[in-house]
């Protein structure tokens, strides 16, 4: 491994669901002036093509490894694959991560890393970590205190101490640029990541087009500015490469699909009376615009299960339908047996009670589907000192990404990830 110089630093900002049309301003138009100082100044790309699924985690464990869910371990946002138990685990702890992350390669370099709410770092190799977990009984808000218990000791109090109260209905991703800007000006570590998951929560409720979805894209774009701010306050302006990037695009939905009624009349899964799946043969995931669905290796139900789920290909409900080695060329779950994936304006639903295919109380949006679906493009942009003006990218492979933050970092790791860096933005 190459050495790194001390005086490298990065500052990686995860904006979740931001698709590439959000900061090319095709759609919907919002202010973001530091989205578009940075894409002007430095190199993006027009489109990122990310993994499958399509959702947070397995995509933000991709970015920080350079390999697919197949290789790192991360293959959906939940933990659990069994009949009739609730998906309440997410995939929290970074021991489940199965490859090589940026945190490691920055400590064996020598260099210093800080995260603030990263998917998957519970219990990570890094020196100043607010981890993303909450407490499933409570539901996905912010709870310091439950976050205090999982951080690196002593840090939530420092920064709460440091930062004072925050005023009351502070939303979250407000409270995540604080800690982060106070790790940036305290600490200056050589790594910095950030996830801001508040568009993604508005383009689930009110879709991708919505005026609240744009609102919640000015408000990132706000905190952008915040961070940048605490880079200069920290001296480190000078020093830090900045990448904005995403996890994946979201496509409007106004209708549900609940394969898992099929399958408990076909007597594949088992439900009680509210529709809450008690057990089954199988097991299933619903990741919005896909649904997954595993069998034991020792059995081949594949026969029952596509019999099962007929009307939905008479009907032609099904966008695409990948089985097991489909999946394993698509670097997706090993495990997964067989992969349904939805039409635009559909999502799937986990739900064994009611309807096949009804429409939505309200319209939304999700993502989940395969990557390379319009739509589902996810972001790149990066700034700073060493990275050179006007690059287009066109599309690229979100693979690519670790690689490219590790040259940053000014590492050289050539087994790391599995695709080579992005070196034409670097001057």
């Amino acid at each position: 491994m190459g050495r790194a110089g001390a005086d490298r630093h990065v500052l990686v900002i995860s904006v979740d669901g931001m698709g590439a049309d959000f900061y090319r301003q095709t759609a919907p138009k919002a202010r973001v002036p530091n989205l578009a100082r940075l894409r002007a100044e430095g190199s993006s790309a027009e489109a990122v093509e990310g993994v499958y699924p399509s959702v947070t985690y397995p995509s933000h464990t991709t970015i920080v490894t350079g390999r697919s869910p197949a290789e790192h371990g991360i293959y959906s946002n939940v933990s659990v694959r069994v009949p009739g138990k609730k998906l309440a685990e997410w995939f929290w702890y970074a021991k489940d991560i199965k490859a090589p992350t940026l945190w490691d390669e920055a400590r064996q370099a020598h260099l210093t890393s800080a995260a603030v709410s990263w998917p998957v770092t519970v219990g990570a190799a890094v020196d100043w970590n607010v981890p993303e977990i909450w407490d499933p009984g409570k539901g996905e808000g912010l709870d310091m205190q439950f976050l205090a218990q999982h951080s690196t000791p002593g840090l939530v109090q420092e920064a709460a101490q440091a930062l004072g109260p925050m005023p009351t209905g502070t939303d979250n991703d407000a409270i995540r640029t604080h800690l982060a800007a106070y790790l940036l000006k305290k600490h200056r570590p050589n790594l910095m990541l950030v996830h801001l998951a508040n568009l993604d929560h508005e383009e689930h409720e009110h879709g991708p087009a919505s005026p609240q979805a744009a609102k919640a894209l000015e408000e990132s774009d706000v905190y952008i500015g915040e961070l940048l701010k605490g880079l200069q306050e920290a001296g480190m302006a000078d020093s830090t490469m900045v990448f904005i990037i995403s996890d994946h695009g979201f496509l409007p939905i106004d209708h549900d699909i609940r394969p898992n009624v099929l399958l408990v009349k076909a007597g594949l899964l088992s439900a009680d009376s509210t529709g809450q799946l008690t057990g089954g043969k199988i097991a299933t995931l619903s990741n919005g615009g896909s649904f997954f669905i595993y069998w034991p290796d020792t059995e081949n139900l594949r026969g029952e299960v596509q019999t099962a789920l007929k009307p939905l290909i008479d009907q032609g409900i099904l966008w695409a339908e990948f089985d097991h080695a489909a999946l394993q060329d698509l670097g997706a779950e090993p495990a997964a047996k067989l992969a349904l994936d939805a039409p635009k304006g559909y999502a799937f639903s986990g739900r064994a009670v009611g309807e096949v295919v009804g429409a939505r109380k309200s319209a939304g949006g999700t993502h989940g589907y395969l990557p390379y679906r319009a739509g589902l493009e996810a972001s790149f942009i990066a700034w700073g000192p060493r990275i050179r003006r006007g690059v287009n990218l066109h599309r690229i492979g979100m693979k690519s990404e670790g690689p490219t933050i590790l040259k940053a970092l000014g590492v050289s790791d050539p087994k790391f990830g599995d695709q080579p860096s992005l070196a034409e933005i670097f001057k």
